[in-house]
């Protein structure tokens, strides 16, 4: 018997590691990218500015998003909690990379250039004032840069290769 950590159902365990993490993490990303335009939507007309709003929703979304990658991608762990928590720094940077991002991505009006660029690219007419809602451009470059970061940490943190310290009693002082 294998002291591995289960994935929801054994027949994931056919389908790669990193395809796993790219499904459910373009999975997740739609589900966090709803969440915060609809978010967006209901809080940046009362006043909160889209970097705080990002934070809030990014801040909740940790054990969501961390669930759901015990579950398809790493396994549950045995103690959920602890290893919650030693994952919680990826998405705490993550946030603030993101936060950051969003912060100077709204500044700079990047939604509403790559919306204007995309309309003269089709020949369209850029939409107006009233047409133009949330932050959509401007998650998917948040999306891309957070996504690697998760990634590439969450591998590191998460690896079944993490080598056992092993004290060689003849090195030992």
């Amino acid at each position: 018997m294998t002291d591995s950590p289960k994935l929801i159902h054994e027949s994931l365990e056919s389908i790669d590691k990193t395809a796993r993490f790219l499904a459910i993490g373009a999975f997740s990303q739609a589900l966090f990218m709803t969440g915060y335009n609809l978010s967006i939507g209901k809080f940046e007309p009362m006043g909160y500015a889209p970097s705080t709003i990002y934070a809030l929703f990014y801040l909740c979304y940790i054990p969501v998003g961390h669930a759901l990658q015990c579950l398809f991608v790493y396994g549950w762990p045995k103690d959920y909690l602890p290893n919650l928590l030693s994952n919680a720094p990826i998405g705490l940077t993550a946030m603030v990379i993101g936060t950051t991002l969003t912060g100077i991505l709204s500044a700079i009006n990047f939604n509403a250039f790559a919306e204007e660029t995309i309309a003269s690219v089709l020949g369209k007419a850029p939409p107006s004032a009233e047409e133009e809602e949330g932050e959509f451009y401007s998650s998917l470059v948040v999306m891309v840069a957070t996504g690697v970061w998760c990634f590439v940490l969450g591998n590191i943190v998460n690896s079944d290769d993490k080598k056992k310290s092993v004290k060689d009693p003849a090195k030992e002082l």
